[in-house]
């Protein structure tokens, strides 16, 4: 299995900044490559089993399988059911830790996946830590 990481520093609270990414519907207020989030199965967005449909900027159409939710732990699970990136078996985990000596906080966003065939693992690598990057820098802007 291939993996992609990205992270960051937030001056804000590990709670402030947990509030919006576990909100599994919420992804356009801070991703700027996608325009619309949408519920489509599997109860609730905060429920294990819920299946959101994500619309890109560009039209693009990406299924995602919410995994798992644990606020005490501050972590989000999700898979990918379709998408078009270079990717099979997906699962990815967003986790917001606090920054004990700066009362901040640590965002990671780490996911497995195989390659497509036809494609190599670091070129999919590039392909998600492309999206992660402008996410985080998304949610920046969002959070004071």
């Amino acid at each position: 299995m291939a993996q992609a990481y990205w992270s960051s520093v937030f001056t804000s609270s590990a709670d402030e900044i947990w509030a919006v990414v576990r909100r599994f519907n919420g992804l356009p207020d801070w991703h700027p490559g996608i325009r619309a989030s949408e519920i489509i199965g599997g109860g609730g967005g905060l429920t294990p089993g819920a299946l959101r449909l994500l619309t890109g900027v560009d039209g693009s159409i990406y299924r995602e399988r919410l995994v798992a939710l644990d606020d005490a732990d501050r972590k989000l699970s999700y898979e990918i059911v379709e998408a078009p990136l270079p990717v099979r078996g997906y699962r990815s985990t967003l986790h917001v830790q606090p920054a004990a000596n700066t009362g901040g906080a640590f965002l990671s966003w780490h996911a497995t996946f195989d390659p497509a065939e036809g494609t190599t693992a670091q070129d999919a690598t590039a392909v998600l830590e492309a999206a992660y990057a402008p996410a985080l820098a998304g949610l920046h802007t969002i959070i004071a």
